[in-house]
């Protein structure tokens, strides 16, 4: 795949862990910061505020690792081009 449209696609999964975890938090504070309901055997099968929040906070470390990454294994490989050109020049 090619950089930009992996980028791209990070970049997306980062947005939507943010707006997850803004999501959770908003959700749940409406709700008292209350914990009923977490199980969710115990709320109908139904999804609490604390899923979105904990979906949330759980990509955004390995999205920002990868992005990370990704910015540093092209700065290897521009320093590795420029070095080789001028291998070739001189």
């Amino acid at each position: 795949m090619p950089g930009p449209v992996r980028l791209v696609i990070r970049l997306i999964v980062l947005a939507a862990a943010s707006s997850a975890v803004a999501y959770g938090l908003l959700a749940w504070q409406h709700q008292g910061f209350t914990l009923v309901g977490v199980w969710l055997v115990d709320n109908d099968w139904r999804l609490h505020p604390v899923h979105f929040l904990v979906v949330g906070v759980g990509l955004i470390p390995p999205t920002m690792w990868d992005i990370f990454t990704m910015e540093v294994d092209a700065a290897k490989r521009g320093s590795d081009e420029q070095r080789s050109r001028n291998a070739t020049d001189g």
